[in-house]
């Protein structure tokens, strides 16, 4: 099928950022178990396993970072290499392409997330590992912060997609939703809240992108 095709294509187009991002995520998991695989060092860890500034305020970043590089990633890539046209000729819509991209995308980014924290937080239910219990409670933040950094992504697929100057209003949707990103993954309160508006404006970038789709020349 197409779609698998174009899964596989969009997979090896973004296994070196896969690879570093899994690698540096893992590394930093590392630390918060105490190891210290770079300079050959264990250390007892002290903190509360999601319970901490490091891993509430720190992981999103680095996701977020790396959000923002596959969204450009999958857009950019096609501009620079005139694909574009070979992708929308085919005999399936703009949107249906685009959907697969989007969701690849997604599922690569909530990978690397999900994936070395769930290898932190059965490291952190073994008795003796650290000085308190394993409350999967504690990890809600975690969970929404990776859900969130969507926003990021998309804003990034949106900008790439767009053909606005790079110093004018190409990064306008970045920019919005990085700042609703830390307004509203930095907080504890009004979770439920904070997940509806989130779903809320990844519709708005979904809406955007739909429009760009149908109204931008890629010629």
């Amino acid at each position: 099928m197409w779609s698998l095709a174009l899964i596989r294509k969009e997979f090896w187009q973004l296994l070196p950022l896969q690879i570093v991002g899994l690698g540096l995520m893992m590394l930093y998991v590392f630390s918060l178990c105490g190891f210290q695989p770079l300079n050959l060092s264990v250390a007892y860890p002290t903190d509360i396993p999601f319970f901490n500034y490091t891993t509430a305020n720190t992981i999103p970043i680095l996701g977020g970072c790396l959000a923002i590089l596959l969204g450009f990633w999958q857009t950019l890539s096609e501009s620079y290499r005139g694909t574009w046209l070979f992708l929308w000729h085919r005999p399936v819509s703009r949107m249906h392409i685009t959907i697969v991209k989007l969701l690849t995308g997604l599922g690569i980014l909530w990978g690397i997330l999900v994936l070395p924290m769930l290898v932190y937080a059965w490291w952190a239910s073994i008795p003796g590992n650290v000085p308190a219990p394993m409350l999967w409670e504690n990890t809600a933040m975690y969970w929404k912060s990776c859900f969130g950094l969507s926003m990021v992504y998309l804003s990034s697929f949106l900008c790439g997609l767009r053909q606005a100057r790079w110093h004018g209003s190409r990064l306008l949707p970045l920019i919005v939703a990085v700042a609703a990103a830390f307004t509203l993954l930095s907080t504890e309160y009004l979770y439920t809240a904070t997940l509806v508006l989130i779903v809320v404006i990844d519709c708005l970038f979904l809406a955007a992108i739909h429009y760009q789709l149908t109204h931008e020349d890629f010629s």
